[in-house]
């Protein structure tokens, strides 16, 4: 039998995560991941939720909920590929200003974007490289593991091959595969090739022509192979819902009836 712990993303600020951390409780869920990007588009509202980040994570420490990963913000000023060099080093500067904060309450990993969009195949390079001196410049920050994030369109790590490239030239990054951010190649295929650099997981369905946050089985991917491909990596962390329009129940018998009918075909 393969059965992965179930989680899902929670959103900050403060106001939204007692009730997310209450409903994951009664609904059974053994994770949370927080993300504190929601307000990336106000950065003097993120600047400001940022002194209650305490209190959103102890919530889910007294909730007995194990904290799998907090996706840290992507806004504007959070651009870890900026080929500005001051720009960029302002963005690991603002992931320094909050880790005290964050590390009190050990999360298993921090959760990344790569890049903005859209980049030019010209500028590819060139960002890839700011990617790379902000990644080696994260890991000296924390022991605590930096997944990043398989993401679409034309940011950076939007193929598992390139993924590869990023991750293996730092040691200490991991990789957060969000299953419906592969555009250019099958998300099953995807998992394969990425192995155990994978620590984490958004879990969603998708058209196979955007990202679109569906339940699984509202879209094309096929949930048996997807789940197989896991296994077959020996995948042991969270199977981590990032929806879009989902309640914790719904999530919950989604989940369930995935994995019964999995171990039940096998």
């Amino acid at each position: 039998m393969y059965q992965l712990k179930l989680g899902k993303s929670i959103g900050f600020p403060r106001h939204m995560v007692v009730d997310a951390v209450r409903e994951a409780v009664e609904n059974s869920f053994d994770a949370v991941d927080l993300d504190i990007c929601t307000l990336r588009k106000d950065r003097e509202l993120e600047l400001e939720e940022e002194k209650h980040l305490g209190f959103a994570l102890e919530t889910v420490r007294r909730s007995g909920l194990i904290l799998n990963g907090i996706h840290i913000s992507f806004g504007a000023l959070w651009n870890f590929a900026n080929p500005n060099e001051s720009l960029r080093r302002g963005a690991v500067e603002n992931l320094r200003a909050i880790l005290p904060t964050l590390e009190a309450y050990s999360p298993r990993c921090y959760v990344i974007h790569g890049s903005r969009e859209p980049i030019s195949n010209e500028e590819r390079p060139v960002q890839l490289d700011a990617l790379h001196r902000s990644l080696v410049e994260l890991t000296a920050l924390t022991s605590t593991p930096i997944a990043l994030e398989a993401l679409p369109r034309t940011c950076l790590f939007n193929t598992s091959a390139e993924g590869i490239a990023i991750v293996d030239a730092v040691p200490g990054v991991r990789v957060c595969v969000d299953v419906n951010h592969f555009l250019k190649e099958d998300p099953c295929d995807a998992i394969l090739a990425l192995g155990n650099r994978i620590i984490t997981t958004h879990i969603s369905d998708y058209d196979f022509i955007d990202e679109r946050h569906l339940l699984p089985g509202e879209g094309k991917i096929d949930w048996m192979r997807l789940i197989a491909a896991f296994e077959a990596i020996g995948y042991n962390g969270i199977f981590n819902y990032e929806i879009g329009k989902a309640t914790a129940k719904e999530i919950k018998e989604n989940y369930d009836r995935l994995f019964a009918e999995y171990n039940r075909r096998k």
